[in-house]
């Protein structure tokens, strides 16, 4: 028997997870959620995984870089939404339209400009955060398409830490 599933793994760049993840309360002191290096063990594990089930399932897994999603999030949904097999109804644009432009509320809202949410590590993480992270991630990171800075002064508006196109797709 098989079931009609689809799965979609959603991932992003290990120095945006771990800036997010120093908002929430729940993360410092828990290994599972402040180590990059557990964060991006687990990404090297789904990378396999997802190779694997792309192979065995190409019309039921799919994976999304969560950055691609922001940049592009019209385009993203419509193509999930088709992944599956659901309409782009004028309520997810409606939805679109307002969530994705502006910043509204704190760090747990739905209010976000979407185009530059994904890239807050590059202003907020300090370069020695920064260095750590992508030395834990290096593996990762060369998996999922994430380009690694050099230096500091990389860091400007122009850096695009994306390696196009996506894996995967």
């Amino acid at each position: 028997m098989i079931l009609n599933v689809r799965v979609l793994v959603l991932v992003r760049d290990p120095r945006g997870t771990m800036q997010s993840r120093k908002h929430r309360l729940w993360c410092p002191g828990n290994p599972d959620c402040d180590r990059a290096s557990n964060l991006c063990m687990d990404l090297v594990s789904d990378y396999s995984a997802a190779e694997h089930l792309l192979k065995k399932y190409p019309s039921r897994f799919r994976t999304l870089r969560y950055e691609d999603l922001s940049l592009n999030p019209y385009e993203m949904t419509q193509e999930i939404l088709q992944f599956f097999g659901l309409p782009f109804d004028p309520m997810v644009e409606e939805f679109l339209d307002t969530h994705t432009k502006l910043n509204i509320g704190g760090v747990s809202s739905t209010f976000r400009d979407s185009k530059s949410a994904p890239f807050h590590w590059i202003k907020d993480l300090m370069w020695n955060e920064i260095e750590s992270i992508q030395d834990a991630c290096t593996k990762a990171m060369e998996l999922w398409g994430y380009r690694k800075a050099k230096s500091v002064s990389e860091l400007t508006p122009s850096f695009d830490p994306l390696v196009l196109p996506a894996p995967f797709t």
